[in-house]
């Protein structure tokens, strides 16, 4: 099967030589601007690569992984990120020694194409083969798919979500074709699937679990599948988690920790040192009574001027402080964030705060300037809701709403990632392509001309807007 899934048929060729074309293109300009400082072989790279990479709210932490491997990403929602980019890294240290220049882009570029193109690939496919559509309906939804702003930046960008992508398109086709033929996955696949998913990004593990139930019906909870196809391999990537952190992070954090409240610490004294040679006071009690207010007084101006600073500013506030709850947001306007983050910027940029970072530069909350990009969000949610009515006897429609929910329950339900919820889309956009899959599917001949050319029309659209913004923000960056 997996050859199958790989080799590129002969009728595609030429819709996938395009779409190659286009990304090839694209990855070109994001190389020629970062390449001047990227490809200098110096001995901090990480500050290098986090100080000048500035696109949206992607981070460059990939980079890092292949130019000086290390544990890099937060091990617990990306617990074999990194293990899966050690042989990309040997490659580059390899290219380094023989070129004299740091090859991580070239190397993490060549990552992203793949993956780019057997997302498209897996998109046109879930079109033709599962929706039932011909050739050039199904190429549209591929275009469409990557047309989506935040989706052509995730295959720009050396983040996870263009592999996020791929892995969970190819849950989808997979689980799909199984379907097709009357049958689940199997325990082997599951485990496989689940390992690479979760592996990537944790949460994205959860749309393995709904595959298997979606693809099993009643057999989902047989014990043995419940136990060996889910429990024990989340059991194990976990373990591995806790392991993983224990050995590469806990003497690291440890050592930050140490490390601020001994700079506190000579903070405090060098500040009494400078009050006792200027005090009057002369008891001692009180002297150091006055110190003290003085060092609330401090501490407390330091505290506010963290909390203006935008990493805290923006992040709202949490259900709790305690592990993994405090990465919630429950203050965050969820409305504003419905039309202008998640079906907005999501989808369309906006034309101020272009590629901004809600961490840097950029409001969580931006307005479009243009009433027409309004009209383009309800034009796709629209379409969106009919392609769900008509594929609502669709269990692989049904599969890919229910991701979709997933991802909505934690962003927006929770507030993991809120005040960015954008750069998530990768996770979640397939689905709109997909629903309009399921409309043009149901329609007779003459309007399914007719919704062809108007979502032929808007990819269009989207691609020259959303690549133009692009391209000329990174140009003048």
């Amino acid at each position: 099967m997996l050859s199958q899934i790989f080799k590129i048929r002969k009728e595609e060729r030429f819709v996938t030589g395009l779409f190659l074309l286009c990304q090839l293109l694209m990855q070109a300009v994001v190389i020629g601007c970062y390449y001047p400082r990227f490809s200098v072989i110096t001995g901090n790279y990480r500050k290098v690569f986090l100080d000048v990479f500035h696109i949206s709210g992607f981070d460059p932490l990939t980079y890092c992984v292949v130019t000086d491997w290390s544990t890099a990403y937060n091990v617990y929602r990306h617990p074999l990120l990194a293990f899966f980019y050690y042989p990309v890294y040997l490659v580059n240290r390899v290219l380094m020694a023989l070129t004299g220049i740091n090859c991580a882009q070239f190397l993490v570029a060549a990552v992203l194409l793949f993956c780019s193109l057997y997302a498209f690939l897996l998109m046109v496919r879930i079109g033709r083969d599962l929706i039932g559509l011909s050739l050039k309906e199904a190429a549209v939804l591929g275009f469409l798919l990557f047309s989506f702003a935040h989706v052509l930046l995730a295959s720009l960008s050396p983040d996870h979500f263009m592999l996020s992508l791929f892995l969970l398109l190819l849950v989808i086709y997979t689980t799909g074709r199984r379907m097709q033929e009357g049958r689940g996955l199997t325990k082997g696949q599951t485990v496989v699937l689940f390992l690479l998913t979760a592996g990537v990004s944790l949460n994205n593990g959860l749309k393995v679990v709904l595959a298997n139930l979606f693809s099993r019906g009643r057999r989902f909870f047989r014990p043995a599948n419940l136990l060996l196809a889910l429990l024990l391999p989340a059991a194990a990537l976990w373990g591995f988690s806790e392991w993983e952190y224990r050995t590469f992070m806990a003497d690291s954090v440890h050592a930050r920790q140490v490390k601020r409240t001994r700079m506190m610490e000579r903070e405090k004294v060098g500040m009494l040192a400078a009050f006792r040679d200027t005090t009057q006071l002369t008891d001692s009690a009180a002297r150091q009574a006055a110190f003290d207010r003085i060092w609330r007084a401090h501490r407390q101006a330091q505290i506010r001027r963290q909390a203006g600073e935008p990493q805290v500013a923006h992040a709202g506030k949490p259900v709790s402080r305690q592990k993994f709850l405090n990465w919630t947001d429950m203050t965050t306007s969820r409305s504003a964030t419905l039309v202008e983050n998640l079906f907005g910027e999501s989808l369309q940029l906006h034309s101020r705060n272009t590629l901004g970072d809600v961490m840097r530069d950029r409001p969580v909350i931006v307005r479009y300037s243009w009433a027409f990009n309004y009209f383009v969000e309800v034009l796709l949610l629209l379409l969106f809701s009919a392609g769900l009515w008509a594929g609502r006897r669709s269990r692989l429609m049904w599969l890919a709403f229910s991701c979709f929910c997933l991802d909505l329950f934690l962003h927006i339900g929770l507030g993991f990632g809120i005040n960015e919820v954008y750069i998530m889309a990768a996770h979640w956009a397939y689905v709109i392509p997909m629903a309009c899959g399921c409309l043009l599917k149901g329609l007779s001949h003459k309007p399914r001309r007719l919704l062809y050319g108007l979502l032929l029309a808007l990819t269009l659209c989207l691609w020259i807007y959303n690549g133009g913004l692009t391209v000329y923000h990174l140009l003048n960056f």
